[in-house]
């Protein structure tokens, strides 16, 4: 675990006059330098010998109408889960900033995203072409400034995206998407290839862009969880409990003990039915059917679970800012004991059965990997993360609900590849299921929420990590005007590892990338924001 507090001494030191201020923010240093230093000072957190901190995220905000500014932050985790924050403004028409992709190739996607939303613009970022704004949208229309309104109809310019590409003899472009013969979420995949190797995959998403950053700055405090739950359609409750924390965080609601167990139950159930459904979904890609039948099933038992403890199969509606909404009955915890213990019991069969074919085996080992440098590289986290090497989870590191409490293992592989990714999800479920039943045996009596109280000042601002079944859930909200949000900004773990998976196919065929693309299983809305 890092010292924080020698952390920031160390960077001070460092850098000296150069750091501007170093002050807390809800126990998070924020450390604040002028927009010239701060590729030096990131790059030093990054690579210093005593840091090593993986970039986590990085934002902008539109001060108006409180100040004529923007404002960057960059927030970066030293070691296991703990939170550093580097902050720089730029004040009146500046729209200009350092870019710190050349040091740091997690921030690549962060920055291409801040010019389209703001028009703020990273000086030598190696490639600025449009990410999230597509050719057809209108030049100059930057949808997160605070003159840009939630409603304004735009109309439509002509347009080319200008794809990389490798010139020789004998190399061939296949496109793929965006649309798709299955029903799945549209995403275009270009693929180089010369003969039957992939040379270079290049992943061009951003097709179904429904404003949700620019819809939270409409609403009140209350209001925002439901739009959270439709973030990414099959998180709906990590997506809610991120942004409940934040709020909670924010206006310093204490929730009581039995909602946090609850939370933890509920999402421990939403990681349960994704991680069988993609264990099944995975060897159905390997042509093993039957793995496939038998996932479907157990994941079907869930869901009926969640549909009668909630009334929703995808636990919506159950978290509200101060606690939850749902409660658990005797009757209630008897069930979902006996029918989880069932689900495990079959679940390990099946497991034992994969682990013992050859041909399935063979399949999937050194297919897809994604190298551990690589993935530090980008910042990758969670289910491929932990399959690559990379010893991170927020239930542990940072813990939130009731995780402080329970014990359990974080499984980590080092191959980086499919089957590493597969085994992951299988251990993950033992466990999982471990923490539902610890849950509910410790699960406390009394109220289930806390009414808000307070409101907090304009410009005030808190950040809220949850563990979701990909990975990390990150949400910085801002408080503003009359109780509503200013800034709210949502990072799905899907965002960071998308452009990891263009490193995990070369060298493979084309025929492989639906059985690599299912094993990271990303999400395209909680990208497309």
């Amino acid at each position: 675990m890092v010292d924080i507090n020698e952390a920031v001494r160390s960077i001070q030191a460092t850098f000296g006059t150069k750091i501007r201020s170093a002050d807390r923010v809800r126990e998070i240093p924020v450390v604040t330098a002028a927009k010239q230093d701060i590729p030096a000072i990131a790059s030093h957190i990054h690579r210093a010998s005593d840091l090593r901190g993986t970039l986590s995220l990085q934002w902008a905000v539109d001060l108006r109408p409180r100040q004529a500014a923007y404002r960057l932050y960059y927030l970066f985790t030293l070691g296991r889960g703990t939170w550093l924050i580097l902050m720089t403004e730029l004040s009146g028409e500046d729209r200009l900033f350092p870019s710190i992709t050349p040091r740091i190739h997690a921030a690549k996607w962060y920055e291409r995203e801040i010019r389209d939303m703001f028009g703020l613009i990273a000086e030598g970022h190696p490639d600025l072409r449009r990410l999230v704004r597509h050719e057809h949208w209108p030049k100059g229309t930057h949808p997160l400034k605070k003159d840009f309104s939630w409603n304004h109809l735009m109309g439509r310019q002509d347009g080319e995206y200008h794809f990389r590409q490798i010139e020789g003899e004998g190399v061939f472009e296949v496109p793929v998407g965006p649309i798709h013969a299955g029903i799945i979420e549209p995403g275009h995949f270009r693929f180089s290839v010369a003969g039957e190797p992939i040379m270079q995959l290049e992943v061009r998403h951003f097709w179904k862009h429904r404003g949700v950053e620019k819809l939270f700055e409409n609403l009140m405090w209350s209001e925002g969880v439901a739009l959270a739950e439709r973030v990414s359609g099959d998180t709906s409750f990590g997506h809610s409990l991120c942004y409940c924390q934040a709020v909670e965080a924010l206006i310093g609601v204490e929730v009581p003990s039995r909602a946090e167990y609850l939370r933890t139950f509920f999402l421990e159930l939403e990681r349960l039915h994704n991680h069988i459904g993609d264990v099944g979904a995975i060897c159905n890609d390997a042509a093993y059917a039957l793995a496939l039948a038998h996932c479907g099933r157990m994941k079907e038992r869930i869901m009926q679970i969640n549909d009668s403890l909630t009334g929703s199969r995808f636990l919506r509606g159950v978290n509200v800012v101060g606690g939850t909404s749902v409660d658990l009955s005797l009757d209630g915890v008897t069930m979902i004991e006996h029918t989880l213990k069932e689900i495990q019991e079959d679940f390990s069969d099946l497991a034992r059965i994969l682990f013992h074919n050859a041909s399935l085996t063979d399949r999937l080992e050194t297919t897809g990997v994604l190298k551990e440098r690589t993935a530090r590289d980008h910042g990758v986290m969670g289910v491929v993360g932990r399959a690559s090497s990379i010893d991170r989870d927020v239930r542990r590191d940072h813990p939130f609900a009731a995780y402080g409490h329970l014990t359990f293992k974080v499984p980590i592989y080092r191959y980086g590849d499919v089957r590493a990714r597969l085994r992951v999800r299988i251990d993950e479920v033992h466990e999982t299921i471990g923490l539902i039943l610890q849950a509910l045996e410790n699960l406390p009596a009394g109220p289930i929420s806390t009414a808000m109280s307070s409101a907090p000042r304009p410009g005030d601002w808190a950040l809220s990590a949850v563990e979701g079944w990909r990975g990390e859930i990150l949400y910085f909200v801002m408080a503003g005007e009359e109780g509503k949000v200013h800034r709210c900004k949502v990072r799905d773990p899907s965002f960071v590892i998308w452009p990891a998976i263009q490193f995990a196919v070369l060298g493979n065929i084309i025929p492989d990338f639906p059985l690599i693309n299912k094993s990271f299983n990303l999400s395209y809305a909680g990208t497309d924001l």
